[in-house]
């Protein structure tokens, strides 16, 4: 699905024969041009939620359909940011989304053509949302949208809150899907006339109040629109509350009427160059039900003895499931229990026909896609019969998590602030956890230093000083429930060395500790838990580890 040459298609059609694209479709193209602003001097930065907060047992399909030669960091912060509005949207057919790099020049960061809808029954409703009523889903050669980054100017791919000096790729991919989604009025200004892109109201535009007045009821090109667009009161009115909209007094072309004068959420008009907001806040949530995106799920809902409702179970136990029963009178049950495959197809792995379902482990996760959060992603289906009628369960969708990953630690750079003394900055790439810890251990120093890093999928770590007079130990540790992951750096006593350090890695789990005291005499063998109960005396031991695959390590603790 990611194909360089259908992608190539689609933007061409789309910027030579805009009509050609829509009469085909019968779909009209929004664009909504991002420009690049400074750091918004009244936004807060907001950090990614945890795990259970970016995932659902709900979750629908985001497709995303760009060149694969994409940088790993990059693809990571944009399937980071689909996930988590999958988690967000009652998605039945699959949305697809073309994403491209582009020269776009000095003054734009992004740019997303947004397709809406002709057709009578869902006029003005993005295709995204329309879909999901008829049915009939897109492809990567027909896509909802179009989102294009601009290559010319600096992204950084963080997941912390910290402002950094570029534009972060993992935020304005967030509002790019927003905008697919159907976020943003229609209204232009043509020849110093206000207008509406189409002969039709979108979702949005019917959304939006004025002293009561409503944007859709008025006519274009009147004086009426003109006032109501640049009167500096408008709200997008939902079922429980009204969001102030960007409308200054001065229209501002791809500003007005696009994004929310509010401070504290991912469409503020405030958030620039610098500003990170890394969670789907209430307020865009809300709108956007308004919008449309509040469909009804059809079916009996399934229930799991041990999975709540955010999906995230263990891949290395069973797990059983159960329908939401409504009514006594149900039979004929056909469960299913899919995976998704390496190519991110689901295939079928179990049956069952009793009024309960239970899967099993899985046996061979390698055979198996992994996602961005480290999990096997399964899918639980139920079909049921009620008065000799079949119908379809609501899927029950499952993020089976494995032990943690590191996959890779790059971009190693050594600082010198000082004789004698360096420090460390390097990227960890990784899975299965939502922070990294890092250890710093020197010869002849009695002091372990422990740092961490909250910072999901990609973490950026910086040491404190290091000695270069003397060996050093630097480890990378990822842990969750299931294991841990290590990488260790170890530079020598040689400066010229300290840019390529040697690396011992083993993600094996430890099933057995020995400790040795300074003499050389054994004082602890035993199991990880029964080491963590182990009474010590403070001081200085060596630790020798014995992982279940048969390697070691050896390292100096100091036990206080």
């Amino acid at each position: 699905m990611k194909t360089l040459h259908s992608l190539i298609a689609i933007l061409f059609l789309a910027a030579v024969c805009p009509l050609a694209l829509s009469q085909t479709t019968k779909r009209q193209y929004i664009r909504y041009t991002e420009k690049v602003c400074p750091n918004g001097s009244h936004f807060r930065n907001q950090g990614i939620p945890k795990k259970p907060q970016r995932v659902s047992n709900n979750a629908g399909t985001i497709v995303f359909c760009y060149d694969d030669v994409l940088p790993d960091s990059i693809q990571i912060a944009l399937n980071a940011a689909k996930k988590m509005w999958e988690s967000k949207l009652p998605i039945k057919v699959p949305i697809y989304i073309s994403v491209s790099f582009e020269s776009l020049g000095n003054d734009i960061s992004m740019i997303a053509d947004v397709s809406h809808s002709g057709d009578d029954n869902v006029q003005g409703y993005p295709s995204t949302l329309a879909s999901q009523i008829t049915g009939d889903s897109s492809s990567p050669e027909s896509p909802d949208g179009l989102i294009y980054f601009n290559s010319d100017i600096n992204w950084n791919c963080n997941f912390s809150d910290e402002s950094v000096s570029e534009y972060n790729l993992p935020t304005m991919a967030l509002r790019g899907i927003a905008r697919c989604l159907g976020f943003g009025s229609s209204v232009i200004l043509d020849e110093e006339e206000f207008a509406y892109n189409f002969e039709y109201r979108t979702n949005f535009d019917k959304l939006l109040f004025c002293n009561g007045k409503n944007l859709s009821s008025i006519a274009e090109g009147s004086q009426e629109m003109a006032n109501f667009a640049t009167s500096d009161n408008v709200y997008a009115v939902t079922k429980s509350q009204r969001y102030k909209v960007f409308a200054p007094s001065e229209f501002v072309p791809d500003e007005s009427l696009c994004y929310l004068d509010d401070d504290n959420t991912l469409m503020s008009h405030d958030l620039g160059q610098g500003n990170v907001s890394l969670s789907i806040d209430e307020t865009t949530s809300d709108i956007l039900r308004a919008v449309g995106w509040d469909l009804p799920l059809s079916g009996l809902k399934i229930n799991c003895n041990d999975i709540t409702d955010d999906g995230i179970g263990s891949s290395y136990s069973s797990h059983t499931f159960t329908l939401a029963k409504e009514s006594e009178n149900i039979s004929g049950y056909k469960w299913r229990f899919l995976l998704k495959n390496k190519n991110e197809d689901y295939v079928q792995i179990s049956t069952g026909t009793n009024d309960f379902f239970t899967i099993s482990k899985v046996s061979s996760p390698s055979n198996y896609y992994v996602n961005v959060n480290g999990d096997l992603e399964g899918r639980i289906e139920c079909e049921y019969k009620i008065n000799d009628k079949y119908y379809n369960s609501v899927p029950f969708i499952l993020s089976l998590e494995l032990k943690p990953v590191i996959n890779s630690i790059d971009n190693i750079k050594v600082i010198s602030s000082e004789p004698n003394v360096f420090s460390l900055m390097f990227n960890v790439n990784y899975t299965g956890a939502d922070e990294v810890s890092v250890e710093v251990e020197e010869e002849y120093n009695t002091t372990l230093r422990d740092y961490r890093f909250y910072e999901p999928y990609i973490a950026h770590v910086k040491t404190g000083n290091i000695t270069s007079l003397y060996y050093s130990w630097v480890t990378v540790i990822v842990s969750n429930k299931y294991g841990s992951a290590y990488e260790t750096l170890e530079y020598s006593p040689i400066l010229k060395t300290l840019s390529e350090p040697k690396i011992f890695m083993d993600s094996a789990a430890v099933n057995y500790i020995r400790l040795y005291n300074v003499d050389c005499r054994v004082v602890f063998e035993g199991s990880p838990r029964e080491f963590m109960n182990c009474g010590l005396e403070t001081g200085v031991y060596i630790k020798n580890e014995i992982f279940d695959n048969g390697k070691s390590r050896i390292s100096k603790v100091y036990i206080k």
